[in-house]
């Protein structure tokens, strides 16, 4: 009898699954579209976003322009203040400095810790024992 039973359930298993299968969908009925319809509506949203990219890649342009030109602007400033701040500096002061940029070159010598003073040594007195004008020299170790 299992047998039996099993045959049984097999075919109304089967005619079920065919019944709704033969059944149409609400879904299907409402949106079928063909594959011409589909490559038109495609192909209407790829225009749409590659107008959007070409606008967006105008912009990116012109923003790169202009802050490349601040950029330069900026450079050829600091350029002109390091140039007049690296006057009186040693040469082995400005060889270092050649090595940087010209903003970091202004901002090495815009710090006051970086401040380089010129000491002057006074003239030595005159002599009071009357040998002449001769300066003494004195060796400082």
């Amino acid at each position: 009898m299992t047998e039996e039973t099993s045959k049984e359930v097999q075919p109304e298993q089967s005619q079920e699954v065919k019944a709704s299968d033969t059944e149409p969908s609400k879904t299907t009925q409402e949106k079928t579209l063909t594959q011409t319809d589909v490559n038109k509506l495609l192909a209407d949203e790829r225009r749409k976003h590659e107008a959007k990219y070409k606008e967006l890649q105008s912009e990116y342009t012109g923003y790169k322009t202009t802050i490349e030109q601040r950029e330069q602007a900026a450079n050829d400033a600091a350029a002109e203040k390091v140039e007049t701040l690296r006057k009186d500096l040693p040469d082995s002061i400005g060889k270092l400095l050649d090595k940087l940029s010209a903003i970091e070159q202004l901002d090495w010598l815009s710090d006051p810790e970086n401040a380089i003073t010129k000491k002057e040594i006074p003239q030595l007195p005159q002599s009071a024992q009357g040998h002449g004008n001769q300066r003494k020299s004195i060796n400082i170790v």
